[in-house]
């Protein structure tokens, strides 16, 4: 028997219609972020002219998700989801329409730069979990390898086109039309997210029904190596964070270029990333999730290292950096979505993000320092070092519970629950 002759026609139409609003929210939302969070940098960077000072930027983004989000997980997991992202885009568009306003009436850049992120920050950590959690809630499972490629495809793709566009348009425009750029997105991300409408009603299956057809789709083990899996996912959270600010250092101090080579080198990831996501299907049939997760790691810290060696070796690598990113960022966010619970995705993936964030903090913090006492490129290679050990680390962990979990259960109900 198929998922979907276990639900009503309603929730069938639903989930579809999410599929299609959820990606395009995803779009806008990221692609308004990187504006303002490029441009924040840029300016900041030609303020001050240190790693460090970026890198306060986006510690100051990061410091109230790694305190907030798992208390507005837990509270994910007990209110309408849809509701909840819908408050946390409107208040973020008032936040951030507060940012230009700040600058037209001739406050300092830095210090409304760092407020205006902080308090764009605090409704980022209710709406990650939130968007997660209405994700697992009506999505098909056997559909979230699929979506999740697409949602991750556009959310970045949205993130680095816009943040390309972004080095281009600070020169010609100044700042603040990106800050109200974003603003908008934000309204838009909203009328998406409203636009799937409620959650259809469960059907009531029989249990007996259930549990006599192997066929029947189960819920996730009570076992799952759920803390595992989320360090896995994190652990690209950390390399996002801390190459964020290293990168800009490296292109505008290090290589000596002006800001339009962040939007080249951003353009170029964003190429190999899309093609990354949309390739995701096609590779995916080829290796188990929790291996491709690994080897696209692997191939990303591999570029990684070898970016910092000269900026045309920068250019080179990065969409192949941006392809293996892409294979080890949805291989790991399907693992941990499919084997986290519904009723306990928010609290999840809250904590997830609280913890990722919270060891980009440390790292952004001790690599910037790292990279302002000698030169960027140790950075580099120090961010490599850590993100590689955390991923073999983790990955012979899983390996065991994996390898059991493949002997006790049918492979078709393995990969629908922890592949």
């Amino acid at each position: 028997m198929s998922l979907d002759s276990t639900l009503t026609p309603d929730a069938v139409r639903s989930s579809r219609l999410a599929e299609r609003l959820l990606v395009p929210a995803g779009f806008v939302t990221t692609a308004g972020n990187a504006f303002q969070i490029t441009a924040a940098a840029i300016l900041v960077f030609h303020a001050e002219q240190t790693t460090l000072a970026v890198g306060w930027l986006f510690i100051a983004v990061s410091i109230p998700q790694v305190a907030l989000a798992l208390l507005f997980g837990k509270l994910v997991d007990k209110v309408d989801r849809r509701m909840l992202c819908i408050a946390a885009d409107l208040v973020s568009a008032m936040t951030a329409f507060a940012l230009p306003v700040w600058l037209w009436i001739g406050g300092p850049a830095n210090l409304g730069s760092y407020i205006a992120n902080f308090m764009l920050a605090c409704t980022a950590a209710l709406f990650m979990p939130a968007s997660n959690g209405l994700i697992k809630e009506r999505i098909r499972d056997e559909r979230l390898g699929k979506f999740n490629s697409h949602f991750e495809m556009a959310s970045n793709a949205g993130m680095l086109m816009a943040s390309s566009l972004a080095g281009f348009l600070v020169i010609w425009f100044g700042a603040t039309p990106l800050f109200v750029f974003n603003s908008l997105s934000f309204i838009l991300s909203a009328v998406l997210v409203y636009a799937i409408g409620r959650k259809p009603a469960k059907p009531q299956v029989v249990e007996e029904t259930t549990a006599a057809d192997p066929s029947e789709p189960v819920e996730a083990p009570a076992h799952q190596p759920i803390k595992r899996l989320a360090l896995l996912y994190a652990n690209g959270n950390i390399g996002l964070m801390v190459a964020n600010v290293i990168l800009t250092t490296l292109i505008l101090q290090t290589f000596d270029q002006g800001a339009w080579m962040i939007g080249v080198v951003d353009a170029l990831a964003g190429v190999g990333f899309i093609v990354g996501a949309a390739a995701y299907g096609k590779v995916s049939k080829r290796f188990k999730g929790i291996h491709l997760a690994v080897l696209g790691t692997l191939g990303n810290l591999i570029c990684l290292a070898i970016q910092p060696l000269h900026y045309i070796a920068l250019m080179v690598a990065i969409p192949f950096a941006g392809f293996c990113f892409a294979q080890g960022r949805i291989a790991a966010r399907t693992l941990l979505m499919r084997a986290s619970p519904e009723d306990r995705v928010g609290r999840i993936f809250g904590g997830t993000q609280a913890v990722g964030l919270g060891l980009g903090v440390g790292a952004t913090v001790g690599l910037s320092a790292l990279a302002d006492a000698t030169t960027v490129p140790y950075a580099f290679w120090g961010l490599a070092i850590l993100q590689g050990a955390i991923v073999i680390g983790t990955y012979f962990s899983l390996a065991k519970p994996l390898s059991a979990q493949e002997k006790k259960q049918p492979a078709e109900v393995l990969e629908a629950t922890a592949a």
